[in-house]
Formats: C-alpha cells, structure tokens, sequence
C-alpha cells in the first residue's frame, strides 16, 4: 500500500502545494462473467490493490498529469474535448466530460497518479482510476453526487470517452467496496447487497498471464452486439423480453434452433452464469467447497466454449490446477484474452500450487506467471 507521505512529497516537489489524497481498489469478480452489460447479476470485491493520487486545484491556466509509475508527464493549456495523443489521459479526460454534463465545468487541476494495480491483468486498473478521480473531483470541488452517480460518472467515461462498451461492475465495486464482503449487484436495478466473504481456511490466488491479447476490446463490443441480437431474434419470435436477464433457461433451450447458432452460444453463457451465480453465493453461504469450485470451472468452459473470450493461456493455467491437490476450483477472470485466473484454494497449500503452477506454465512460455493472494478492501476513499 502506497503511503500518503510518499504521494504528498512527490506532488509537493512537483508542484509546491500540499496536495489531498485519494485512493481506489481494484476488483475481483467471484463469478458472473459478461452478465453486467446483459442486466444480470456479478459478485465482485474490491482489493487490496490500489489506484492512489494526490490531486488539487492548479494555480496554473491548465492542468498536469504525472503517471509516476510510466514516467509520463501530461501538461494541457486546458483539459481536451478530444482524446488526447497520449492514451491514459483520456480516462481522466473522460471524467471530466461526464461531470460537464452534469452541469460541472472542472476547474483545472494537477495529479499525481501510482496505482499498484496491476495494468491488463483483468483488475480493473483502469476503472480504479476513473473512479478515483470520479470520487476525488466530488470532493475537492464540492459536487454533492452520490455514489451511484459517481459509478455512472466513471462508466460513462469508459462507454462514451473511451469506446470500451463495458457494462458498470468494475465502477461500481471500485466505489462501493467494503472489506471483507463481495456485493451481489442486480445490474438492472442496481439493487445491491453485501455478502460476507467467510472464506474459512481458504483463499483467492491470482495467476496474471502477463498476456492482454489485440483484439480484447473490439471482441468485447462484439459479444455485447452479438447477445443484442439473441434478444432481437427472441423478441421476433414473439417473447416479451429487453435483455438476457428475462431470458429462462428453459425458454433458451426450446428457442435453440431458431436462433443463430453463435448468438445461441453467448446467450446460454450468459443466461446460464446468472444460475451459477446464485448457486455460488448458496455454496460459500454454506462452506460447501466442492460446489463452489465445480461452478468455477463451469464457468470458465462456459466462457471458453461459449463465449470464446479466454485464449491458450488461461486454459492452460486452470487446466493445471484442475484435480491438483488444494484446488477447489478455477476459472478465466475479466473481459478475457488474457489476465488473471481466480483460483479458490486451501490456504496451506498455495506453496505447492504456486510451485507446480510455475513450473508447467514456465515449460510452455518461458516464464512464471506471477500471482497474487487477494485481500478485499474498502471502496474509493481519502487517505
């Protein structure tokens, strides 16, 4: 965890102020993969991996980033309505827009940016970092949103600055996270509760793959494209539903046949992840592992086989684990092409997981893939 002593020294040798500091976490999700932007439910957490910033009003006629951990320094006369040439920026950018919409012409202002947050590791860097200047910008320049209407903030920075048509978990955990709980989010409603997170005697282990493949972001809007279209056949066919949220297993199965065959595909991943959901909030309810862990491997089939949005290393990764010694389960974590798997494990064994891990995947690429044991923390906050 990034001291505020270290964030408030470097931004007042940058810029000659005493500075106030932020931080946001990012995210797991427990299961419940691609549902978010389908109106379903998702089981995210915040972590104990954070975007910090140390931010406050610019004297100056502009404003100035410093991304510490890249070594960059973005200086504009003032903050664009255009993307920047520079691409980090336009996540911050992006807030700003959303709050000009509101009604909220920012002053300018400077920041300094450390995140520990591993980037393309599928944590959710990036929305910790809209969040956190969503949450920040609140503060510092007395807006009086709400949470909700800071997650909106953030996702709309994403959706309508970036071109990323991601649904709003990731926001939404990044601001509403509390320690030891994950949050069962209806994404229709936003309707939420928290869920304590009694792991008992075992933990959540990440592998990173150390891979984000190109086309991760261009084939997440086509998923979302594609499962739009499986509820416009289904709608043609006379069924009274918005999105795969109204959409029953048993009306997906009999339906089979009169839709395509890959829009069948993604619907059935995603009506199908929201029962797994549900069933795996009642299995850590009641410290039934075995169950867990089998609903995250399906999970991972479904969006290997299904939603074809994991890639070699990810099957490779929960292929190694499966039936070893410790695992409970595993599956592809985030958008997919890459990033972390989630493995729930016993905690004494995380060693010999870690070292058999290692091993089988250093044979295949060349390299350990490093892994992290997830902590959960508390939502956007000052520090």
């Amino acid at each position: 965890m990034i001291a505020k002593e270290w964030m408030t020294g470097f931004f007042e040798k940058e810029f000659g102020k005493t500075p106030r500091c932020f931080r946001s976490p990012g995210r797991i999700n427990l299961i419940g993969e691609h549902t978010d932007y389908n109106e379903g439910f998702v089981l995210p957490a915040g972590i104990d991996l954070f975007c910090n910033i140390a931010i406050n009003p610019s004297d100056n006629d502009g404003c100035t980033l410093i991304a510490y951990d890249l070594g960059e320094k973005v200086t504009f006369t003032d903050c664009p309505d255009g993307q920047a040439a520079t691409f980090w920026p336009n996540y911050i950018i992006g807030v700003k827009m959303a709050f000009r919409k509101r009604g909220f012409d920012l002053p300018h202002f400077n920041a300094v940016i450390r995140s520990e947050i591993p980037v393309g590791a599928g944590l959710s860097s990036s929305a910790a970092l809209e969040s956190v200047f969503a949450f920040a910008f609140n503060e510092i320049f007395n807006c009086g949103l709400s949470s909700l209407e800071l997650t909106k903030i953030a996702q709309e920075s994403e959706n309508d600055f970036i071109g990323l048509q991601c649904g709003i978990m990731d926001m939404f955990a990044s601001i509403h996270a509390k320690k030891d709980k994950s949050i069962r989010l209806d994404c229709r409603s936003l309707e939420y509760e928290y869920i304590p997170l009694d792991l008992g005697n075992n933990k959540l282990l990440l592998f990173d793959t150390a891979v984000k493949h190109e086309l991760a972001s261009s084939e997440y809007n086509t998923r979302r494209l594609e499962c739009k279209e499986a509820v416009n056949t289904l709608k043609s066919l006379g069924h009274q539903v918005n999105s795969l949220r109204d959409v029953s297993l048993e009306l997906l199965y009999a339906s089979k046949e009169k839709i395509d065959p890959t829009y069948y595909q993604r619907a059935k991943h995603v009506v199908e992840e929201n029962k797994r959901l549900h069933d795996f909030s009642d299995a850590v309810a009641t410290n039934n592992w075995v169950l867990a862990g089998q609903l995250l491997y399906a999970s991972h089939n479904s969006l290997k086989n299904d939603y074809e949005v994991s890639c070699d290393e990810l099957n490779l990764l929960v292929e190694t684990v499966k039936d070893m010694d410790g695992v409970w389960g595993a599956r592809m974590m985030g958008g997919g092409f890459g990033g972390c798997t989630l493995n729930l494990v016993e905690a004494d064994k995380i060693d010999n997981i870690v070292e058999k891990v290692n091993k089988a995947y250093s044979t295949v690429y060349g390299f350990e893939p490093k892994h992290y044991i997830a902590g959960t923390s508390d939502g956007a906050a000052e520090f």
